[in-house]
């Protein structure tokens, strides 16, 4: 059997068990509480974060038995993060899953896309190296490419997302040069799951660059 295939598969159901429980836990609390629901998302986040140790309690034991299993629960830890986010996010703006939302969709590209842009252009007008400044402006034409607007919704805010974590870490003062790295590395691996290998290829390279540029 090809243990990162077994690995994936294993994520995959995870993640994908745990946004319907977020989302079920949305629709109780709009059921129950019709006139202050909204007032809710700090217990809805609580009740994600609870489920999310258990659910990493148990990978402690189903992921952890190897090298290429750590990295995987690694890879699950951040993808539930970003569930609970995105679905605290959907809650608190009122989108329900199923539901018409492209208001709300547009809505979030453009918020998103924006504070990347903005993190672009400092970074591009401040003291940081050369290659920095040539990351950050390729991962912007990165989410800016018609291959990513292309993409179903939660996968295009996914890229974003994580587009956006990485811009970050580039503009602070002191970059943590392995996180970009990592980050680099996770987006490749996620774009190559849900758009073209070209695409893919095209951060593999970022992160190539950025490493060698940095001695890593």
């Amino acid at each position: 059997m090809n243990s990162g295939y077994y690995y994936r598969a294993i994520n995959k159901d995870n993640e994908t068990g745990f946004a319907e429980y977020m989302d079920r836990s949305a629709s109780f609390v709009r059921h129950v509480a019709p006139g202050s629901w909204a007032e809710y998302a700090d217990e809805l986040r609580d009740g994600g974060d609870k489920l999310k140790q258990e659910i990493m309690a148990k990978a402690d034991h189903d992921l952890a038995a190897s090298s290429i299993g750590v990295q995987f629960r690694a890879d699950l830890d951040l993808a539930l993060d970003k569930v609970i986010k995105r679905k605290v996010e959907d809650f608190e703006v009122g989108y329900m899953e199923g539901q018409q939302m492209n208001a709300t969709t547009r809505n979030t590209v453009n918020i998103i896309g924006s504070n990347i842009s903005n993190s672009v252009v400092q970074i591009t007008q401040s003291g940081k190296d050369a290659i920095s400044k040539d990351t950050a402006q390729k991962l912007e034409q990165l989410v800016n490419s018609e291959d990513i607007k292309a993409l179903p919704d939660e996968e295009r805010l996914n890229v974003l997302d994580q587009v956006d974590d990485v811009v970050k870490e580039l503009k602070v003062p002191v970059t943590d040069q392995g996180k970009v790295h990592r980050g680099l590395k996770r987006l490749g691996k996620f774009i190559s799951g849900v758009a073209s290998q070209s695409l893919a290829d095209f951060v593999a390279q970022l992160a190539v660059a950025y490493a060698k540029a940095h001695g890593m």
